[in-house]
């Protein structure tokens, strides 16, 4: 058993790296305050866009909208886990392994 992991080692090693260049490419969007801010980042958990509202951009809104950017950025982030989640079982799936 411990043969076979050792000869999977470098194809396990490529699978990572393969994995991690999707990563980059993918990105999910989170949004909050019935899409009134929403937050789009990548698989690498890196803010590409934040999105608000014209409506939302009163002075006395300064509370809600910092509010309504962190739960849209919670939001994109679990959705992120998800998609990781999906692609490492991929990644397992090309390398044979079932889970």
């Amino acid at each position: 058993m411990m043969k076979n992991l050792a000869q999977q080692k470098p194809m396990m090693e490529s699978q990572m790296k393969k994995m991690s260049e999707r990563l980059k490419s993918i990105t999910v969007t989170g949004r909050a305050g019935a899409g009134m801010v929403e937050v789009t980042i990548n698989g690498l958990n890196r803010v590409e866009k934040i999105e608000i509202n014209d409506v939302m951009l009163a002075p006395e809104n300064k509370s809600m909208i910092e509010t309504l950017v962190a739960s849209a950025f919670n939001d994109a982030n679990d959705k992120m886990q998800q998609r990781k989640e999906e692609e490492g079982r991929k990644s397992l799936q090309e390398l044979g392994i079932q889970l």
